[in-house]
């Protein structure tokens, strides 16, 4: 099983690498820092960035990257404990599969409530973005954010775990594993299928030349 959950995770970076309607949102703890990273491809963030700015509003990666941040900047917002929480050193690094770093500063350290949004990509079609909640006190927790709840989530902390307070249209825990099966599958499939029709595009022009070929001899 745990062979079959690696395989899934690579599956899934792989795909997400190549797909513009996915996206991962971590928030996690790390050396007394409460921490956030965003990770989609670099055909969503540039999308999003073309749509609302225009294609010709940078000409440099850094100048992108600004653009990125102020977008973001727009579009997440996080409340702790009825308070708005401030997002401290934004950073982006560009690859293949874009990423997004932010401290959060988060001043309490008993918190008993999350809202969080997340609308950064909602402009690309199926947009779907999985939320990973890391805390020290209470298990990982994935949920997924799309349109059907708004790309947003309301939580609330119990003595175990962290509790959906309105649950309607939301993916967690205990269907997140089969979602995503169903997802690398799917894309997968629109991949081969994308390819063999490339192939036999490519295929049919080779024979379509090679016979015009035959009949000028």
């Amino acid at each position: 099983m745990r062979s079959v959950i690696i395989i899934l995770l690579i599956s899934v970076q792989w795909v997400q690498a190549h797909s513009p309607d996915l996206s991962t949102l971590m928030m996690y703890e790390q050396n007394g820092k409460s921490l956030l990273l965003i990770k989609a491809s670099l055909i969503a963030f540039e999308g999003e960035v073309d749509y609302h700015f225009g294609k010709n509003a940078y000409k440099t990666p850094e100048e992108f990257m600004q653009l990125v941040i102020k977008h973001f900047q727009k579009t997440f917002l996080v409340i702790a404990n009825g308070d708005t929480i401030q997002l401290i050193n934004p950073q982006v690094q560009l690859g293949h599969e874009a990423t997004l770093f932010a401290e959060l500063q988060i001043k309490e350290k008993n918190i008993q409530s999350y809202f969080i949004r997340c609308t950064l990509f909602q402009d690309m079609p199926n947009n779907q973005c999985e939320l990973i909640l890391t805390t020290q006190d209470r298990p990982q927790q994935q949920y997924i954010l799309y349109g059907g709840n708004n790309h947003e989530v309301t939580l609330k902390a119990s003595r175990q775990a962290w509790i959906i307070e309105t649950p309607t249209n939301f993916i967690s825990n205990n269907s997140v594993i089969p979602w995503l099966v169903a997802l690398v599958i799917l894309c997968l499939t629109g991949f081969i299928l994308k390819s063999g029709i490339i192939k036999s595009n490519a295929l049919n022009k080779m024979t379509s030349g090679h016979s015009s070929q035959i009949s000028n001899i």
